[in-house]
């Protein structure tokens, strides 16, 4: 047990990061996945994107859903670490794609200081 703490004490610390990835999920990618639109709720205003109050910005558009404000972590290690069976696969360098699962695909992408997702015409 002790020898299972110090491993995760070990591994580099994405506080921020954490926060964003899990206010990207749960704002905006769980919702594309399940074909629904982004989360909202308890966001305000703050000139033209939506916050609630940590420094976090959520952006959306027609298609899109970003979140920004932190430092990310690895895409790839948020998206295969991920428990839920739900697959993604790298289409071009720093961008995932949707596997067979859903359509039509989603692409989910780290952005300088954010996550997006967006929906694309693709389908298997």
């Amino acid at each position: 047990m002790a020898g299972a703490l110090a491993a995760c004490l070990a591994q580099p610390s994405f506080a921020a990061g954490d926060r964003l990835w899990d206010t990207f999920e749960r704002r905006c990618l769980l919702p594309y996945e399940h074909l629904l639109t982004p989360d909202m709720r308890g966001l305000t205003d703050a000139n033209g994107a939506w916050s609630d109050g940590s420094g976090l910005r959520v952006i959306t558009t027609e298609s899109t859903c970003a979140v920004t404000g932190a430092a990310t972590a690895s895409l790839s290690a948020r998206l295969m670490g991920r428990s839920d069976g739900r697959r993604y696969a790298e289409v071009r360098a720093g961008v995932w794609q949707s596997d067979r699962w859903r359509e039509p695909r989603i692409e989910v992408e780290a952005l300088a200081d954010g996550y997006l997702v967006r929906e694309t015409d693709l389908e298997g």
